[in-house]
């Protein structure tokens, strides 16, 4: 049990560093808006790897059979990708804004982590293919599966908002400039990654 805890808090933790379109997302929303705005991020983010990790221990033996489910989900995540690089390379803004607290707000920034997590088939495929190695490889029984997947939670989330945090410190040392470049470099990395995406569902 021990070593499911351990092993699964290393492993949520680690994940995080794989700067991918996550990474980047936490990272630009932190310094461009504010460290609460980036934090409801993070909450979606980690919501979303809840609800992908209990379809995967518990419903996966359940959930009907939907033809080019996995191509769906590509297609939808590649989208959203490509409109958030898009929207982050063309981005008119001019001055640092930091909007006040709107329910709105509180909406928009949850479901863009919660989407964002969701609809990446590296992510889906990562959590199933790990839940497979538990059980098959490490015989691992479903409790200590639970037990990993729960401290990746931690994992994942106290390693978000690590990341947030520091960053939103960096924040006064950037200029506007720096900033700007920051959002092209996050950009061309989301428009990247939904070609990745489309790629290696289609033509690999």
């Amino acid at each position: 049990m021990i070593t499911a805890l351990l092993l699964g808090f290393v492993y949520g933790f680690a994940l995080c560093f794989t700067f991918g379109p996550a990474f980047f997302k936490l990272i630009q929303t932190s310094i461009d808006h504010s460290f609460k705005k980036a934090f409801l991020l993070v909450v979606g983010i980690v919501i979303a790897d809840i609800v992908q990790i209990f379809i995967s221990i518990f419903g996966s033996n359940y959930l009907p059979e939907i033809p080019h489910f996995t191509d769906i989900i590509a297609v939808l995540g590649a989208v959203l990708l490509f409109y958030l690089g898009f929207k982050s390379i063309f981005s008119t803004q001019k001055e640092l804004i930091y909007p006040t607290s709107k329910f709105g707000n509180l909406i928009y920034y949850f479901s863009n982590g919660f989407f964002l997590n969701i609809l990446n088939p590296s992510n889906i495929i990562a959590i199933f293919t790990t839940t497979t190695y538990l059980k098959n490889a490490i015989k691992m029984d479903s409790w200590q599966i639970i037990f990993f997947f729960g401290c990746s939670i931690i994992g994942t989330f106290l390693a978000e908002v690590m990341i947030v945090k520091y960053a939103q410190k960096m924040k006064k040392t950037f200029t506007i400039n720096f900033l700007s470049k920051l959002n092209k470099i996050a950009g061309c990395i989301f428009i990247s990654s939904s070609f990745i995406i489309i790629y290696k569902q289609f033509f690999n």
